[in-house]
């Protein structure tokens, strides 16, 4: 898994998602061999969940790039931004 689309403090819950969606994909092939399609059906819900929250911890991470970016470009333009950078560490 690519680590770099996490957060760093986010990048062991990625994992443990990640360690899901196999072991999820694992079970679900056994329940298909076995017939047992219900079993399956409440795998596959778990693999859509563990993918939401990859989602989720990706979505966090752009949007933390993009919020330094800004922040830099506000400092290029000669603006400070000391109490924007405040709020910044504190919601990060």
């Amino acid at each position: 898994m690519r680590q770099e689309l996490f957060r760093k403090q986010d990048y062991h819950a990625a994992l443990r998602e990640h360690a899901s969606i196999l072991d999820c994909s694992k079970a679900i092939e056994d329940c298909v061999r076995t017939g047992d399609l219900k079993e399956a059906l409440m795998f596959i819900r778990g693999m859509n969940n563990s993918l939401e929250a990859l989602k989720r911890l990706a979505e966090k991470k752009v949007k933390e790039n993009e919020m330094k970016l800004l922040l830099d470009q506000l400092v290029a333009a000669g603006i400070n931004v000391m109490v924007v950078r405040r709020h910044e560490n504190k919601s990060i």
